[in-house]
């Protein structure tokens, strides 16, 4: 009976370890994931929630969501370019009909590229990677074809 006893109390001594080990881990990664995108929640706040809401959600027939936003995962490269051109007329995403104007994002190609970061992860927009080297790329590109 001791035996049994023994292995019982190990086991859940061995159960609540593990639980507080997981736990722990699942803390610390959600405030890596807090610091890692501290930058582009807090450009994201000053540049993007008036209209597009906190949570990324939109408002319905007026400003379309960025929260799992078929349109953010459709093309990389289109999103950086509404950032630095800034987009206007009719656009589909999710499947409803949004027709208005969202002007340029004034940034840093840093704050740029943490602004994006934070809204693909946070929003559920799939695994893409913004460098500043990206945003400067095409940032070059928009100034060179502007000036010609």
């Amino acid at each position: 009976m001791r035996k049994v006893l023994a292995v019982i109390l190990i086991m859940c001594a061995f159960a609540s370890m593990t639980y507080i080990v997981s736990k722990s881990i699942g803390d610390y990664q959600r405030n890596v994931n807090k610091n890692k995108y501290a930058i582009g929640e807090s450009f994201y706040q000053q540049k993007c929630a008036t209209c597009h809401l906190t949570n990324g959600e939109g408002v319905q027939d007026l400003y379309p969501p960025l929260q799992s936003s078929d349109f953010l995962r459709n093309d990389k490269a289109r999103i950086i370019n509404v950032l630095l051109q800034g987009i206007s007329g009719h656009m589909i995403v999710n499947g409803k009909s949004y027709n208005g104007v969202m002007h340029p994002v004034s940034g840093t190609d840093k704050e740029l590229s943490e602004l994006l970061n934070y809204i693909y992860a946070q929003f559920g927009n799939g695994e893409y990677e913004f460098t500043p080297e990206e945003i400067a790329v095409f940032r070059e590109l928009h100034s060179n074809h502007s000036s010609n």
